[in-house]
C-alpha cells in the first residue's frame, strides 16, 4: 500500500511538473536601435517618396491547404518597405533560426521577432516584422492579460523617412478571452492615439469594425482605415486593420492567395 501511495505522489509530482513547464510564460518589455540582419539587408530607394506597409498573420508560414511553406510567405511580401507578422514561431529544435530570420534572410531585409511567450522555456510564438527603411528605435510592449492567458505583445516602432520620424505600432490581440481583447485593443488604441503624427497602426486584431473600439479609434481626427476607405462597400469583414494618421493613402487592399488562413493588408502611404 505505501508503495502504491508513494507511486501515486510521485506520478502526481511529475505530472505537475510538467503542466508547469508547459504552460506558456509572457516575455518583458525589452528595446533596441537595430534590427537583426540590417549589416548585408539591402536598403531601400531614397528616392521613392511613397512606401507600401502591410500586416500579414502568417499563421506560422502554413497555408489553407495545411502545407507549411515559408518560400510562399515570402514571396507575398518582397514588394514591401514594412510588414508587420503575426503568428510568428520561433525556431524548431532543429532550426537555428525564427521565422522572422527566414523570411528576412531570403527577402533581404532587416528582421525583428518579438515573442509574446515562452512554452517549455523555448521562445514559442509572437510578433515580427520586416522592413527595408531606416529604424531609428524599436519597443516591445506587453499587453494586459486579464485571465493569466492570451500573453500578446505590441512592438512600436520609429521609422525615418524623408527627415521625419514616423511611428508604427504592431500588434496581434488575445481571440479566446474577450474580456482580455477587448482591454488589449483599448490599451493599444490608447497609445496609438497618444502618438505623434504620422503615425500608423497595423495588425491583427481579432475584432471587426463594428467593435465599439474600433468606432471610437475611426471617430478620432484624422484616423483613416486604409483598407476600409480604397475598398469602400466591396470591403469585407476583417480583422486585420491598416489605420494612418498623418499621411496620405495613395491605394490598399487585401491579398489573399492562401499562403495562410487571412490575408494580407497593405496601404501605399505617403508623407506628402
Amino acid at each position: 500500500m505505501r508503495r502504491r501511495i508513494l507511486s501515486v505522489v510521485v506520478l502526481l509530482a511529475f505530472a505537475g511538473l510538467i503542466w508547469l513547464a508547459s504552460r506558456p510564460e509572457p516575455t518583458g518589455p525589452t528595446e533596441g536601435i537595430t534590427l537583426d540582419g540590417h549589416q548585408v539587408a539591402r536598403t531601400k530607394d531614397p528616392l521613392r517618396e511613397s512606401f507600401r506597409v502591410g500586416t500579414f498573420n502568417i499563421h506560422g508560414c502554413t497555408g489553407t491547404d495545411g502545407r507549411r511553406d515559408i518560400d510562399r510567405v515570402a514571396n507575398c511580401l518582397k514588394d514591401f518597405d514594412f510588414v508587420a507578422l503575426n503568428e510568428v514561431h520561433g525556431p524548431r529544435l532543429w532550426e537555428s533560426d525564427d521565422q522572422a530570420a527566414l523570411l528576412g534572410r531570403r527577402l533581404g531585409v532587416p528582421w525583428l521577432f518579438a515573442p509574446a511567450t515562452r512554452d517549455w522555456h523555448h521562445i514559442d510564438f509572437g510578433n515580427g516584422l520586416l522592413t527595408s527603411l531606416l529604424i531609428e528605435s524599436w519597443q516591445r510592449i506587453p499587453l494586459t492579460a486579464s485571465n493569466g492567458r492570451g500573453y500578446r505583445n505590441a512592438v512600436l516602432v520609429r521609422l525615418r523617412q524623408h527627415q521625419q520620424t514616423i511611428s508604427l505600432l504592431l500588434t496581434h490581440l488575445a481571440r479566446s478571452d474577450d474580456l482580455t481583447r477587448r482591454q488589449q485593443l483599448r490599451q493599444t488604441i490608447d497609445i496609438y492615439l497618444a502618438l505623434p503624427e504620422p503615425a500608423i497602426f497595423l495588425g491583427d486584431l481579432n475584432s471587426e469594425a463594428a467593435e465599439p473600439e474600433i468606432v471610437r479609434l475611426l471617430a478620432a481626427p484624422g484616423v483613416i482605415d486604409a483598407v476600409g476607405q480604397k475598398l469602400g462597400p466591396h470591403a469585407p469583414p476583417r480583422i486585420d486593420f491598416v489605420f494612418v494618421r498623418g499621411l496620405r493613402v495613395l491605394d490598399a487592399g487585401l491579398c489573399d492567395d492562401g499562403a495562410s488562413d487571412h490575408p494580407l493588408a497593405w496601404a501605399e502611404v505617403t508623407t506628402h
